[in-house]
């Protein structure tokens, strides 16, 4: 994938932020695109770039949209707070977390659409990151797939009416997890290569089965610190499963990868599996 028409945006939010001295990472589909680029996985091309800001209040997040307002020639979306438009007509969400959301949500008084849950972002930050070199020379700090999945499956859980795309990216996720990770599993998850009778299951795992449960594992090790976390995203892999053929999160993934409803089930059960059971201890 080109991302030369992108080198405006990305040499202006690079400067505007070293200059603000502000700390931020690439979340959403370019994130995504960057990860599924290097494993040689087709993806959609995308004119959105989604921002984590980590701020410690409305006025210094405002400072970060006026600079690029001001300096850069960024123009405001009317009715959402968070949206600036660059130049180049590139949608620029720029999602503020970290002391300016110590409730877990962020509401900008006085704008359109401004209430917006953070969580996850902060955990996201601190252990599911990775800096990432464009072909442009600009390098950022990008959130992992494991970190991506985390975030839509909460984004989904906050707004399931508007985030229907999130419950499709999270299947193509679990179709693709162990492919792009093979030597990181083989490193790190031997044990589920091991003896499978003792994790109930009557049959050789596919692949694609110990992906679903690595990408549990990595959620969790990201939301290990953050108990509230991990017990949400425990909850709702649980309240879908139960759901069943009646969820739309599910139904969703299954029309999308073209599966049964149970086949889906089946490997949130797995990422359910990988949550609240974490990898063996290293033999190394």
């Amino acid at each position: 994938m080109d991302y030369s028409a992108l080198k405006p945006v990305l040499d202006t939010i690079e400067q505007a932020m070293g200059t603000l001295g502000v700390d931020y990472y690439l979340i959403g589909a370019l994130a995504r695109d960057i990860w599924y680029q290097r494993s040689k996985i087709n993806s959609r091309a995308t004119r959105d770039v989604d921002f984590a800001v980590l701020v410690g209040s409305e006025q210094e997040y405002e400072a970060v949209k006026n600079h690029l307002i001001e300096n850069k020639n960024y123009v405001p979306l009317r009715g959402n707070a968070y949206v600036l438009i660059s130049p180049e007509k590139y949608q620029i969400d720029l999602l503020p977390f970290g002391e300016i959301a110590s409730s877990g949500s962020i509401l900008l008084e006085g704008q359109g659409m401004t209430k917006i849950s953070v969580a996850g972002m902060q955990e996201v930050y601190e252990r599911g990151t990775e800096k990432v070199e464009f072909q442009t020379g600009n390098t950022f700090k990008a959130a992992t797939i494991a970190g991506i999945a985390l975030l839509k499956l909460i984004a989904y859980d906050d707004r399931p009416e508007a985030r229907q795309k999130d419950a499709k990216d999270i299947g193509n996720i679990l179709l693709h997890y162990f492919d792009m990770h093979t030597e990181m599993i083989y490193e790190n998850h031997l044990d589920l290569f091991a003896d499978h009778d003792q994790i109930d299951s009557n049959q050789q795992w596919e692949l694609t089965d110990i992906g679903a449960i690595v990408l549990g594992r990595e959620m969790a090790l990201i939301a290990q610190d953050n108990r509230a976390l991990h017990e949400r995203l425990v909850r709702i892999l649980s309240g879908e499963i139960v759901a069943d053929e009646k969820s739309q999160f599910i139904r969703l993934i299954a029309k999308d990868r073209g599966m049964e409803v149970q086949q889906v089930v089946a490997s949130l059960n797995q990422v359910l599996w990988g949550l609240e059971n974490t990898a063996l201890p290293s033999s190394k």
